[in-house]
């Protein structure tokens, strides 16, 4: 008896996208928060610590909601390209 893959590669390629597509939008939320967060603590209270903290959480949650951009980009292309049913024209 053959063993099949548990998932095929166009379903693990969906998969994937939509696990980084899930956890980069959270970290752009978390970016905005920190963001305003960091606007809101500038105007009002200008204690550093809180300052440089949500200035902090902003880049680098910012910094991984481009990278999962990135590579979610790159699980679509990657699915494009094996799995496209139109054939390039002559």
């Amino acid at each position: 008896m053959e063993k099949r893959k548990v998932l095929d590669e166009g379903r693990q390629l969906k998969r994937l996208n939509a696990e980084t597509r899930k956890l980069s939008h959270v970290h752009k939320w978390f970016a905005i928060v920190a963001a305003l967060d960091c606007v809101l603590v500038y105007f009002y209270d200008r204690d550093m610590r809180n300052l440089v903290f949500s200035g902090g959480v902003c880049l680098v949650c910012t910094f991984l909601w481009l990278k999962g951009r990135r590579k979610s980009r790159a699980y679509r292309r990657e699915f494009r390209e094996k799995y496209s049913n139109t054939s390039p024209k002559p």
